[in-house]
């Protein structure tokens, strides 16, 4: 699905137009009737983005081959749960504010009619849904807030699963009858529904859990540019994983959970071991080399992520052989570093790659390199940034070809200019592959 949100505005949006609009045209609507429309609304598309958002967090092994892997799945969870907070905030606008308004003499007073006995269910889903608009606006502006430290983050969005248990049911509940006898009502109903699970999942922690699988610690490296080289052993039932692929790996700190890093070798049915390499750019990287030991029980998670190398997108792999670009900045060379060791071995005939990798000086990680390189047949363009200054996009663009591909794994605003250079130089949209690794 090349525009996710898009789609996911339009059905509702689309199903309320058919079904319920001339409805409420034929009554010759006035303003607070239009009001109470927008407020019903508003109320269905907050329902329909978190159903949506906490589907994505539940890490649906379907959804992500369906758009292109997990770190693809969590930037656009990202943006619905900041959708679904602007829909939750307008909701609760069009229902206080003309309210106020109104007792301000600045709109027409609302005629109402009779009141009929007190619905418990009814306040009580009244006053849920109140307050899980709050904890949801303030959730979604904790989760912008990037000096916030990840461990207070992460335990803050774990309470997500009760929000939207609780959206769920101030919605579905307070829901106009006759809408339980149109498309929008069944969808709507189906949607929470399909939510309910990974919420239940996740208060319960056990969204990844099958993915799981328990290791130790073989060896520790730390290398001069702050970059720890760790090299785990799973005990048992790890499948494996293709060149390019990342993993969780929960080191055991309390509140910490799961981290995602790119692994950094070739699986080795044979060796049994993965290489994960860590830059030192947090609180949690920087203390690692000093409370991690060889022996040490992790706990890891995956593998995830479609940025393999793998033959799926025609564009750009419809030929044996199709030319590649590799572009790398500092960490990024990981992925890189794995599919190396998968040419190394091959016999058969290998595609025509240049790998542009930017470091800030020599002698940073990895070790040699060159030989990686030469061994895997790959040519190797590397640039020193704190003598050579930055890499210029011509170079990449100078050695485009038909067919070509370019796979880039770096700082994010790189990669963004990066692609729209390529893209007006001809290079198709599907055939540049990158990750997406800011979950937050």
């Amino acid at each position: 699905m090349k525009h996710p949100l898009l789609a996911l505005a339009l059905a509702p949006l689309g199903l309320w137009a058919a079904f319920v609009l001339p409805d409420t045209l034929a009554g010759n609507p006035g303003f607070w009737d239009w009001r109470r429309t927008l407020v019903i609304l508003s109320g269905i598309f907050s329902l329909w983005w978190m159903s949506a958002g906490i589907l994505l967090a539940g890490r649906p092994g379907w959804l992500e081959r369906r758009f292109g892997g997990l770190d693809k799945i969590y930037r656009l969870h990202r943006n619905i749960g900041i959708g679904a907070g602007v829909f939750v905030f307008m909701h609760w606008m069009l229902e206080w504010l003309p309210k106020k308004l109104s007792r301000l003499v600045w709109l027409p007073e609302q005629v109402r009619g009779p009141k009929g006995p007190k619905d418990w269910w009814i306040s009580l889903a009244k006053d849920v849904g109140e307050w899980a608009g709050y904890i949801l606006l303030a959730m979604v502006v904790i989760a912008l807030i990037r000096r916030i430290p990840y461990r207070w983050f992460r335990l803050l969005h774990k309470g997500f699963g009760a929000v939207f248990v609780a959206g769920a049911f101030h919605g579905l509940l307070l829901m106009p009858g006759n809408f339980w006898q149109q498309p929008l009502g069944w969808l709507t109903a189906l949607l929470a529904a399909a939510g309910l699970i990974p919420a239940l999942l996740s208060l319960a922690n056990r969204i990844g859990r099958r993915r799981q699988y328990p290791a130790r610690i073989e060896s520790l490296q730390r290398h001069a540019d702050h970059v720890l080289e760790l090299v785990c052993r799973p005990y048992k039932g790890w499948p494996g994983h293709a060149a390019g692929q990342f993993l969780f790996i929960d080191f055991g700190r309390p509140g910490e959970g799961a981290h995602p890093f790119t692994i950094a070798s070739a699986w080795d049915p044979q060796q049994g071991t993965l290489t994960l390499a860590i830059k030192e750019l947090g609180d949690l990287t920087r203390q690692l080399p000093h409370q991690l030991e060889p022996g040490q029980a992790v706990r890891l998670e995956g593998p995830y992520g479609q940025f393999d190398f793998g033959l799926a997108e025609p564009v750009d792999r419809d030929k044996a052989g199709h030319p590649q670009i590799w572009v790398a900045g500092g960490i990024g060379i990981t992925p890189f570093l794995a599919r190396m060791e998968v040419l190394a071995k091959q016999v058969a005939a290998q595609p025509e790659i240049d790998l542009f990798y930017c470091s800030r000086q020599a002698g940073s990680f990895p070790d040699n390199l060159e030989a990686r390189c030469q061994a895997a047949g790959v040519r190797l363009h590397h640039q020193l940034t704190s003598r050579d200054g930055p890499l210029a996009a011509s170079e990449i663009t100078g050695r485009l070809k038909s067919g070509s591909s370019v796979w880039f794994c770096g700082p994010a605003e790189w990669g963004n200019t990066l692609e729209k250079t390529l893209r007006s130089a001809g290079l198709p949209t599907p055939a540049f592959h990158r990750e997406a690794f800011e979950f937050r």
